[in-house]
């Protein structure tokens, strides 16, 4: 994977929800901890789906293939491990207030599946 490239992205739409690629790399279950943001465009034509987890505040943008991509000032994106973005994403959940034990739990099966699928 080449994380020393980053792409300019723009949004482009914000009323159409795309669930499939959270669903996929998570779960029903912990998808349900996510609020789907909008959609950007990356210049190679790639369009990513931003999530914002409800709890943490931090985002996953995620392509229809799985590839997981963060943001980096300005308007760029770099692709990144799924399961290391998530694991950036989950980190703080401990201790926040409303927070479950189980949703931790739930969080973390999801990373750990997502790291024995990547290269």
């Amino acid at each position: 994977m080449d994380r020393a490239r980053t792409y300019r992205g723009s949004s482009t739409q914000g009323s159409r929800p795309e669930w499939g690629p959270l669903l996929e790399a998570v779960g029903e279950e912990v998808t349900g901890d996510f609020m789907w943001m909008f959609e950007v465009a990356l210049t190679d034509g790639t369009k990513l789906q931003a999530y914002k987890h409800i709890d943490t505040r931090c985002y996953i943008h995620l392509a229809s293939d799985g590839r997981a991509f963060v943001y980096e000032e300005p308007d760029r994106y770099r692709r990144f491990p799924a399961a290391e973005v998530l694991a950036a994403v989950f980190t703080p959940l401990p201790g926040l207030a409303g927070v479950t034990e189980a949703q931790i739990d739930a969080s973390w099966a999801a990373v750990d599946r997502l790291s024995g699928g990547e290269a």
